[in-house]
């Protein structure tokens, strides 16, 4: 298990990025680099490097939100992990997810054999960087050492183990016990969510709900024996299900028996119980309350992309 400290060097930062685009910020990175670590890329020219590293970000958007981007790539012939950090006091837009631009810009190159110690170390990077405390610090710095310090300061052993809290999203959309069936099925509808999770008034996970649930309830038991609905095809029984069924509220109809996984549950638990037990979706809790949701394209952005 290996330190990120040891990859934290002050001549692979540069605390004033002048990139005015995401594709200029990687290109001043990995001039760093080439100006520092030539010798750990081998026969690997500049350009070769940029169009890996963009091309990677063409695939998907390494703008993770809250000023930050994790531009990266794995290349073949790079003998180590290599951490180039870029500061721009006016950010670079990186298409993040919350449509704010990057001040933070932490380009990773790894070898191409060792495709989890980069997805360690952007774990462990992003540790520190969830800390809004450590971001102002770094913004604030104007000297490569100061902002090493800041870094390796707050830093770690890089776990071998990827947990939920590295991979899981925001929670798009949630509904309380109190909730009715008629403002449930609206938020389904606008959001084209077919499931959401239920919460209490403490953000309590209680269970979910889902559009399979809702219609099942109202629908004649007859109907359920049914091989084809031709003979009653101009009957239109759910016209009154929809008419009682908007006085019923989410307590009346959700299911308490969700799945949830913890922070720190690793990436092995969260795929046996999708895969084995075909789970499309798994939420978080931090003692009980609900902080985030992880799902199939969470593994894949967060493992397959990286």
């Amino acid at each position: 298990m290996s330190d990120l400290n040891g990859y934290i060097r002050p001549e692979l930062i540069v605390p004033d990025l002048t990139a005015a685009t995401k594709r200029d910020a990687i290109r001043q990175l990995v001039n760093r680099v080439f100006e520092v670590c030539n010798g750990q890329l081998k026969d690997l020219t500049r350009d070769y490097v940029c169009k890996q590293v963009i091309s990677r970000e063409n695939l998907m958007t390494t703008g993770v939100g809250n000023n930050l981007a994790f531009p990266h790539a794995q290349i073949e012939g790079c003998s180590d992990l290599i951490i180039a950090i870029g500061v721009s006091k006016t950010g670079v837009d990186f298409d993040s997810k919350d449509m704010q631009p990057s001040n933070i810009i932490c380009l990773t190159i790894s070898p191409a054999e060792k495709p989890y110690i980069n997805l360690q170390a952007k774990a462990a990077l992003a540790r520190i960087l969830v800390q809004q405390e450590n971001i102002n610090r770094i913004l604030k710095a104007s000297a490569p050492d100061e902002i090493a310090r800041i870094l390796t300061n707050s830093s770690g052993q890089l776990h071998k183990s990827v947990v939920a809290r590295e991979i899981m999203r925001p929670v798009a959309r949630y509904i309380t016990l109190d909730t009715t069936i008629a403002q449930t099925m609206r938020i389904m509808h606008q959001s084209r969510l077919d499931i959401l999770p239920v919460v209490d008034d403490d953000n309590i996970l209680r269970g979910q709900i889902s559009c399979p649930r809702i219609f099942s309830y109202g629908v004649p038991n007859f109907f359920k024996q049914l091989k084809t609905v031709s003979f009653v095809k101009y009957l239109d029984p759910f016209e009154k299900y929809f008419r009682y069924c908007k006085d019923l509220k989410v307590k009346d109809l959700y299911d308490p028996s969700v799945v949830s996984v913890t922070l720190e549950s690793t990436l092995m638990e969260i795929i046996f119980e999708m895969a084995t037990r075909f789970r499309s979706r798994l939420y978080v809790v931090d003692t009980g309350k609900l902080v985030g949701e992880i799902d199939r394209f969470c593994i894949i952005e967060k493992i397959l992309f990286s």
